[in-house]
């Protein structure tokens, strides 16, 4: 059954480690037309991070849900789902991406009637989008950093870390009731509804495969005969993460993995000269030296280089040319650029053109009406150059 938390510093907050907590939950949820939700993981702790705390807001109540002790896998949060799936039952997020992608990597739970805080807060022009600044703003309290980089895979969870959990659900509906009438103030509920929309098809970006060496930042300066070493070392490196729990970059971060790579030491005197040392030596420099040799001898096939589409020349100047009808209309409306035309739409249009409005992602009826013909004017404004 459900602990209060008042012994653990989450003080008026429900604590939920056990079946029948969720049942609660769930009948609080079912009842409330809101509900405001932040998910905490332990990223950069392990090899592959997972959700480990929910904090739940629901109608002023607030609930802490412990996804660590809750016993049922993809299963446990079943009785949750209702609630989440729910497109008329609206759910407060900050900075929802991230938490969107792990509920449907976890739990393959897909939330909806999402309304972003920080999204709003975009959309309005506000330099500073960070969840602090909001709060500071809006509520008038300056919140605690400390826990911003925490591994809430630990257990038990210090009084001060709950209330610090909480808080990013406490202020959270006051903040979106507040930005939502700034929204409707400004006429820009269609254009922020439309960056809700895409919040909730947001999905998980990690996993990335340790053959595709090419998102290792400076892995494109290399020289050829250093890409099979890379290659080597970064399947050896995500092995030896996974075997101890452990984030790739604390087994060998990037920048030793270029050296070494670029170098191809041969013993652990040329190994420390790439600045190996200490225990990291100590424990991997014979296999380093092992797989530099076996690299060398027998290179693997390196995977090649993505070939990044180059647009043609009139999607160049068509998009030369949005651009420029976006920076004048943003600057006539006192709007930001994306409010005005959107980093996908702009894609979209720049390749296909404006026949079809209708299909083009995140554009919207009312940015159809508004802007269609000033759209249709700058596309064939290129072709009409194009032609000549």
């Amino acid at each position: 059954m459900n602990r209060s938390t008042d012994e653990r510093g989450g003080g008026d907050a429900r604590w939920v480690d056990k079946p029948e907590g969720l049942e609660a939950l769930a009948i609080a949820l079912e009842s409330s037309p809101w509900h405001a939700l932040d998910l905490e993981a332990n990223s950069g702790f392990v090899y592959r991070e997972h959700l480990c705390l929910m904090q739940w807001n629901v109608a002023g109540h607030l609930w802490l849900v412990d996804l660590v002790a809750l016993p049922g896998g993809v299963k446990a949060i079943d009785l949750l789902r209702p609630a989440l799936e729910d497109p008329h039952r609206r759910t407060y997020l900050h900075g929802g991406e991230f938490d969107v992608g792990c509920l449907k990597r976890d739990y393959q739970l897909a939330v909806q009637g999402i309304w972003d805080s920080q999204q709003a807060a975009s959309f309005l022009g506000w330099e500073k989008t960070g969840y602090g600044v909001l709060v500071e703003k809006i509520c008038g309290v300056a919140l605690d950093k400390a826990f911003a980089h925490y591994d809430w895979g630990r257990r038990p969870l210090a009084p001060e870390v709950l209330r610090y959990a909480l808080d990013d659900v406490r202020y959270l509906p006051t903040v979106c009731e507040a930005l939502q009438e700034m929204v409707r103030e400004a006429d820009l509920e269609e254009e922020v509804s439309i960056a809700h929309r895409a919040v909730e098809g947001a999905e998980w970006s990690g996993g990335a495969d340790p053959r595709d060496i090419w998102r290792i930042k400076g892995a494109g300066r290399l020289e050829a005969f250093a890409l099979p070493r890379l290659l080597a070392l970064n399947v050896w490196r995500d092995a030896v993460a996974e075997r101890y729990d452990q984030p790739p970059g604390r087994v060998l971060n990037n920048k030793l993995l270029l050296a070494i790579s670029r170098y191809g030491p041969t013993s652990l005197r040329e190994l420390r000269r790439t600045g190996l040392r200490g225990r990291l030596l100590d424990r991997f420099g014979q296999d380093i030296v092992k797989i530099l040799e076996s690299a060398d001898a027998d290179p693997p096939e390196v995977p090649p280089r993505p070939d990044f589409r180059r647009p043609e020349k009139d999607e160049q100047a068509a998009e030369e040319r949005l651009r420029k009808w976006r920076r004048e209309e943003a600057l006539r409306r006192d709007l930001p650029q994306p409010v005005v035309l959107p980093p996908k739409a702009l894609a979209h249009l720049k390749r296909y053109g404006t026949e079809n409005l209708e299909a083009v992602p995140q554009l919207g009826a009312k940015r159809i009406r508004l802007y269609g013909e000033a759209l249709r004017r700058a596309y064939a404004g290129e072709a009409e150059e194009h032609r000549r």
